[in-house]
């Protein structure tokens, strides 16, 4: 079965961009305009997921039994890592609490808000996006995405497997319903449920274009440029203020993917590196552990300088949410873009570690409960980010 490693490449850098969206560091290259906007990255991996998790699974789920490994697969693909994380979280609010109780200020007290009590076995089950009385982004609030496409699996797998003739046009009209949503911005559900069943059945209706055209003749294509524009295009409407983002840019990443699908252009070459493909494989665990490493290094630097009678903080507005918050600032750009560097580096490295042993052992464990024989390479990709 094909595996789009290009594909797989584009999510690693995806994933590495929205670690900058959340690393507030006042000179650094994380105040770029492009990364100041990557969350609209996340409809890219809401496609994505559809699209590779059509290819793989859309035609192999006939049977109850079939479903019931799908389930089981999905589940040890998240929660190990999840579940995981949301531990560290716990540890984390513990650490902040002790040092409140020293005198240290935070952007808010330890266990309240977004970390208060009642928020944590919706986290734990993967419901914290879909309940309206919970807190979209609690805890390791990076998994409020993940929280939403875990259910979605399960979704595309119930309908597969019960409207197996019927399955693209009720995964269409699901999108359409869910984009009209979204543009008329109003629902009595959380509006980030719509930004995952649009973008992701979106997905899984594009990989029957694919599947369409992919064996025909497109030499006359000129896939370099093609390349070239769209990742010119995407950037350009990254950084835009225009109204309904998230929609437009859906349906530009669709075509995005479309076309590097094929991995025919001069950029696709690029991304086929080793080093680009690491960045893929682990791009899960980027998405996962990076909050919990950035807040570390905050709150190190809130101690330090309350050690050496210095603040190294500077109280500004966040860019993706209505509320003051701190920003690391050193007042020197050299070494503002060097704690951005550190920052990068540390999640690369646990990011690799987690991979190793937390990531590939919960696939290892879905292999032995439903008894396959190997885990392919595509099983792995299907995966959220």
């Amino acid at each position: 079965m094909k595996r789009f490693v290009v594909l797989d490449s584009f999510r690693g850098l995806c994933a590495l961009a929205v670690v900058l969206f959340h690393t507030y560091v006042v000179q650094s290259i994380a105040e770029l305009e492009f990364f100041k906007n990557s969350f609209v990255l996340v409809e890219f991996f809401f496609i994505l997921s559809g699209f590779v998790l059509f290819h793989t699974y859309g035609q192999r789920l006939n049977t109850g039994s079939d479903l019931k490994n799908f389930f089981i697969s999905r589940t040890a693909r998240i929660f190990p890592l999840h579940l995981t994380m949301l531990a560290v979280y716990l540890v984390l609010e513990c650490g902040r609490k002790l040092a409140e109780n020293k005198g240290f200020s935070f952007n808010e007290p330890a266990f309240s808000g977004a970390t208060a009590p009642h928020e944590l076995l919706p986290n734990a089950l993967l419901l914290q996006s879909w309940l309206n009385n919970t807190i979209t982004g609690s805890f390791n609030y990076p998994s409020w995405s993940i929280s939403i496409e875990y259910y979605l699996y399960l979704i595309f797998g119930a309908l597969a497997l019960l409207a197996r003739n019927n399955k693209i046009k009720i995964f269409a009209v699901i999108s359409l319903v869910s984009f009209i949503t979204l543009w008329n911005g109003e629902s009595w559900l959380k509006l980030e449920i719509f930004r995952g069943t649009s973008s992701f059945f979106a997905g899984a209706c594009l990989y029957l274009v694919y599947n369409r055209i992919k064996d025909l003749d497109l030499h006359g294509v000129d896939f370099n440029l093609l390349e070239i524009a769209l990742v010119l295009g995407s950037y350009r409407l990254i950084v835009s203020s225009i109204d309904h983002k998230g929609v437009y840019a859906t349906l530009l990443f669709c075509v995005l993917i479309l076309v590097f699908s094929f991995e025919r252009g001069v950029i696709s070459r690029l991304l086929s590196h080793r080093v680009f493909l690491w960045l893929g494989s682990l791009s899960f665990s980027i998405y996962l552990t990076h909050a919990a490493i950035l807040f570390v290094y905050k709150s190190g630097i809130i101690v330090l300088g309350k050690l050496l009678h210095t603040d190294f903080t500077e109280t500004l507005q966040g860019h993706d949410m209505p509320d003051m918050m701190k920003y690391i600032s050193t007042h020197s750009m050299l070494l503002d873009n060097g704690i951005v560097l550190l920052q990068l580096a540390t999640v690369l490295a646990v990011s690799a570690l987690t991979y190793k042993y937390v990531e590939l052992t919960g696939m290892q464990l879905g292999k032995r409960l439903t008894r396959k024989k190997n885990i392919t390479p595509d099983s792995m990709q299907g995966a959220a980010s």
